[in-house]
């Protein structure tokens, strides 16, 4: 077999593999629906402790980011995301042996950097595999198929976890380690793009030659002086902020409608109704490829006026319509739409990133991007605890004052960044729009 029989053959391989290799680092399976239970009935935190966890993570993310990027850069791709599956089971074997609020926070510190590490590497192995055959058009449709099956991994996770959770605690957190230890073992079947370093010089010098016309940042420093990148980078923290509160609300709103004394319908029907929801985005992530070539650069705003438009109609139905049957029936009608809308907001904005800019400065671009929409969460977050405060605990009214105010900015932004998308790079509308390469 010749090196380029071999490139293309590993090469392929790597994109059929690369989907469920995602879906299984994407996140941690089985520990975000009972987690916060779990700190505050097992491990005897307050609530306020286990609140506290989520900025710790949050800071120790924004901290490790730039300096995690730097110290990987010369590390292959899938040599590091190993690396951060290890962080993965550093946080849940704290999970499960610790006892303290410290232990608990160290073990959150591993949570940030296996996140940093896997988010920002794993988009970077589908990016290079994809370039070296020539198959950059199929990055959407690959990502959003990985996304898509975590989604129903989470959705299957979720139920099961809360029946686990009743019958052992510790039992959601064994299988969520074992899933971890399945990825790490299942890494080992991806080759490092990087082995075919050669040929990416050439395809580089190809690209180039191709687009000399278009100013692209070519190092660190240099992303940050570019009004494209800037701009994204704005957009990205808005908008994860405004996307990060509302999956705390989606959470609210079906505690309180499956409320065992208040609530509306029966208390079991949550886990089933989020796992609906997680199935939903799956659906939605699977197939937004689609969306975006039928409607190009216009589809990040349909996704964002309708998102905000959902959680507004959800906001008012529970401020407003009397207690029902019929009302819980159209705040989770509601809830999916918005489910479905927000989810490819992600993958677009990655396909923006990886055609716009040059391959070799991708995985630097994502640890600025992470930055920001942690920075965005965090900021927003606090805006939103202090508005609670003012409004009296009325959660509803808060969300629909909070992200009203958020609109208008994010709306700008976006409008400014496609301008300048449009201005700037429209001679790359073949590969923003592109033919996909059917597997």
């Amino acid at each position: 077999m010749t090196n380029e029989e071999r490139k293309n053959f590993y090469m392929n391989r790597n994109i059929k593999l690369y989907p469920p290799y995602l879906a299984l680092t994407w996140d941690v399976l089985f520990v975000w629906t009972i987690l916060t239970m779990y700190y505050t009935t097992v491990k005897g935190l307050t609530f306020s402790q286990a609140v506290m966890l989520d900025s710790v993570q949050t800071i120790s993310a924004c901290i490790m980011c730039i300096p995690l990027a730097k110290l990987f850069a010369r590390v292959n791709t899938v040599t590091a995301t190993r690396f951060g599956n290890l962080g993965y089971i550093g946080f849940l074997l704290i999970l499960i042996f610790g006892n303290s609020f410290f232990a608990f926070a160290v073990g959150t510190v591993f949570l940030a950097f296996a996140y940093t590490m896997c988010s920002v590497k794993n988009t970077s192995i589908l990016n290079k595999s994809l370039r070296l055959v020539n198959r950059s058009n199929d990055y959407q449709r690959v990502y959003g198929k990985g996304v898509s099956i975590y989604y129903v991994l989470e959705a299957l996770s979720s139920i099961l976890a809360t029946y686990l959770f009743k019958f052992n605690p510790y039992l959601p957190f064994y299988l969520a380690l074992g899933f971890v230890v399945l990825a790490e073992i299942y890494s080992f079947l991806l080759k490092n793009p990087e082995k075919f370093q050669e040929s990416n010089a050439v395809i580089d010098a190809k690209e180039e030659k191709l687009y000399n016309s278009v100013k692209k940042p070519d190092s660190f420093f240099k992303i940050l002086s570019s009004s494209f990148v800037i701009i994204l980078l704005l957009y990205a923290m808005l908008m994860r902020g405004a996307l990060f509160m509302d999956t705390t609300q989606l959470r609210i709103y079906l505690q309180e409608i499956t409320d065992e004394k208040t609530g509306i319908i029966p208390f079991w029907t949550f886990g089933y109704i989020f796992a609906f929801m997680r199935l939903c985005q799956a659906i939605s992530s699977k197939y937004q490829f689609k969306f975006n070539l039928k409607f190009n650069l216009k589809s990040l705003i349909i996704f964002v006026v309708a998102f905000f438009l959902s959680v507004f109609a959800t906001s008012i139905t529970y401020l407003f319509m009397p207690q029902s049957i019929f009302k819980a029936i159209l705040i989770i009608f509601l809830m999916i739409i918005t489910c479905i809308i927000r989810q490819p907001n992600t993958i677009l904005l990655n396909n923006y990133m990886q055609v716009c800019t040059h391959s070799k400065n991708h995985e630097n671009l994502y640890a600025l991007r992470t930055i920001a929409e942690y920075l965005g969460i965090a900021g927003i977050n606090a805006i939103y605890a202090q508005l609670l405060g003012v409004f009296n605990n009325n959660f509803a009214y808060v969300n629909f004052i909070h992200l009203g105010i958020l609109l208008i900015p994010i709306l700008v932004v976006l409008i400014i960044f496609i301008k300048t998308l449009t201005r700037r790079y429209a001679q790359k509308y073949t590969i923003i729009k592109p033919e996909y390469t059917e597997d």
